[in-house]
Protein backbone atom coordinates (compact mmCIF):
# COMPACT_ATOMS: atom_id res chain seq x y z
CA UNK A 1 0.00 0.00 0.00
CA UNK A 2 1.51 3.29 -1.14
CA UNK A 3 1.49 6.42 0.58
CA UNK A 4 -1.61 8.09 -0.96
CA UNK A 5 -3.49 4.89 -0.67
CA UNK A 6 -2.98 4.89 3.34
CA UNK A 7 -4.00 8.19 3.58
CA UNK A 8 -7.15 7.70 1.51
CA UNK A 9 -8.05 4.84 4.22
CA UNK A 10 -6.40 5.97 6.93
CA UNK A 11 -7.91 9.13 7.23
CA UNK A 12 -11.76 8.11 6.49
CA UNK A 13 -11.31 5.50 9.20
CA UNK A 14 -10.31 7.86 12.03
CA UNK A 15 -13.25 9.29 11.62
CA UNK A 16 -15.51 6.69 12.08
CA UNK A 17 -13.47 5.14 14.78
CA UNK A 18 -13.49 8.63 16.23
CA UNK A 19 -17.29 8.83 16.39
CA UNK A 20 -17.43 4.92 17.50
CA UNK A 21 -15.42 5.43 20.63
CA UNK A 22 -17.26 8.11 22.01
CA UNK A 23 -20.42 6.45 21.52
CA UNK A 24 -22.47 3.80 23.78
CA UNK A 25 -21.98 0.99 21.24
CA UNK A 26 -18.09 0.86 21.20
CA UNK A 27 -17.76 -2.21 22.81
CA UNK A 28 -19.11 -4.10 19.87
CA UNK A 29 -16.02 -3.45 17.61
CA UNK A 30 -13.42 -2.30 20.25
CA UNK A 31 -12.14 -6.61 20.54
CA UNK A 32 -12.14 -6.26 16.29
CA UNK A 33 -10.36 -3.19 16.29
CA UNK A 34 -7.73 -4.50 19.09
CA UNK A 35 -7.44 -7.54 16.94
CA UNK A 36 -6.17 -5.48 13.99
CA UNK A 37 -4.05 -2.96 15.65
CA UNK A 38 -2.61 -6.18 17.46
CA UNK A 39 -1.70 -7.58 13.96
CA UNK A 40 0.66 -10.56 13.68
CA UNK A 41 1.67 -10.23 17.13
CA UNK A 42 -1.70 -11.58 17.98
CA UNK A 43 -1.66 -9.88 21.55
CA UNK A 44 -5.59 -8.49 22.00
CA UNK A 45 -5.26 -8.75 25.43
CA UNK A 46 -1.91 -6.15 25.84
CA UNK A 47 -3.34 -3.71 22.52
CA UNK A 48 -7.36 -3.48 23.91
CA UNK A 49 -5.68 -1.82 27.28
CA UNK A 50 -3.83 0.39 24.95
CA UNK A 51 -6.86 1.06 22.75
CA UNK A 52 -8.64 1.64 26.04
CA UNK A 53 -6.36 4.00 27.06
CA UNK A 54 -6.80 5.62 23.46
CA UNK A 55 -10.61 5.93 23.98
CA UNK A 56 -9.97 7.71 27.24
CA UNK A 57 -7.75 10.56 25.82
CA UNK A 58 -10.30 10.76 23.14
CA UNK A 59 -13.09 11.46 25.56
CA UNK A 60 -10.40 13.85 26.86
CA UNK A 61 -9.80 15.65 23.93
CA UNK A 62 -13.42 15.99 22.99
CA UNK A 63 -14.64 17.53 26.46
CA UNK A 64 -11.60 20.18 25.71
CA UNK A 65 -13.00 20.83 22.31
CA UNK A 66 -9.97 18.97 20.90
CA UNK A 67 -11.19 16.95 18.47
CA UNK A 68 -8.46 17.29 15.50
CA UNK A 69 -5.91 16.12 18.40
CA UNK A 70 -7.88 13.32 19.04
CA UNK A 71 -8.77 12.28 15.12
CA UNK A 72 -4.64 12.57 14.64
CA UNK A 73 -4.12 10.35 17.27
CA UNK A 74 -6.41 7.92 15.72
CA UNK A 75 -4.76 8.42 12.43
CA UNK A 76 -1.27 7.86 13.37
CA UNK A 77 -2.15 4.55 15.17
CA UNK A 78 -4.12 3.47 11.76
CA UNK A 79 -1.49 5.11 9.51
CA UNK A 80 1.38 2.56 11.98
CA UNK A 81 -0.59 -0.70 11.89
CA UNK A 82 -1.51 -0.30 7.66
CA UNK A 83 2.00 0.77 7.03
CA UNK A 84 3.09 -2.09 8.87
CA UNK A 85 0.46 -5.03 7.68
CA UNK A 86 -0.55 -4.51 4.32
CA UNK A 87 -3.17 -7.44 5.02
CA UNK A 88 -4.71 -4.81 7.50
CA UNK A 89 -6.40 -2.93 5.25
CA UNK A 90 -8.96 -5.56 4.11
CA UNK A 91 -10.19 -6.05 8.00
CA UNK A 92 -10.18 -2.55 8.72
CA UNK A 93 -12.65 -1.63 5.58
CA UNK A 94 -14.60 -4.91 6.84
CA UNK A 95 -14.88 -3.50 10.29
CA UNK A 96 -15.50 0.04 8.70
CA UNK A 97 -18.28 -1.10 7.10
CA UNK A 98 -20.03 -3.00 10.06
CA UNK A 99 -19.87 0.85 12.51
CA UNK A 100 -21.34 2.47 9.36
CA UNK A 101 -24.09 0.19 9.26
CA UNK A 102 -24.66 0.14 12.90
CA UNK A 103 -27.31 2.25 15.12
CA UNK A 104 -24.40 4.55 16.49
CA UNK A 105 -24.87 7.23 13.69
CA UNK A 106 -21.54 7.15 12.26
CA UNK A 107 -21.38 8.45 8.60
CA UNK A 108 -17.86 8.01 7.44
CA UNK A 109 -19.09 9.03 3.52
CA UNK A 110 -20.01 12.57 4.93
CA UNK A 111 -16.52 13.52 5.82
CA UNK A 112 -14.07 14.65 3.16
CA UNK A 113 -10.32 15.91 2.62
CA UNK A 114 -7.80 16.93 0.25
CA UNK A 115 -4.87 15.28 0.39
CA UNK A 116 -1.20 15.98 -1.52
CA UNK A 117 1.66 13.68 -1.31
CA UNK A 118 5.23 15.80 -2.43
CA UNK A 119 8.58 14.14 -1.56
CA UNK A 120 7.59 10.68 0.32
CA UNK A 121 5.70 13.43 2.46
CA UNK A 122 1.67 13.97 2.56
CA UNK A 123 -0.21 16.44 3.46
CA UNK A 124 -4.24 16.83 4.63
CA UNK A 125 -6.43 19.23 4.60
CA UNK A 126 -9.86 18.03 6.09
CA UNK A 127 -12.96 19.87 4.32
CA UNK A 128 -16.42 19.64 3.96
CA UNK A 129 -18.07 18.81 0.84
CA UNK A 130 -15.67 16.70 -2.15
CA UNK A 131 -12.42 14.67 -1.62
CA UNK A 132 -9.71 15.45 -3.89
CA UNK A 133 -6.87 13.67 -3.99
CA UNK A 134 -3.23 14.96 -5.98
CA UNK A 135 0.29 13.48 -6.46
CA UNK A 136 2.46 15.86 -7.36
Amino acid sequence: MNELELAQLAMPAANTLLTAMVSDGWQAFKTRFARIVAGRSGDVDSTEESIDQLRQRVIEYQTRGDEQQARNEIFALLCAVLGRDSEAGASLKKLLEDVTSSDLGVRAQSISQEATVRDNGVSFQQVSGTQNYRAN
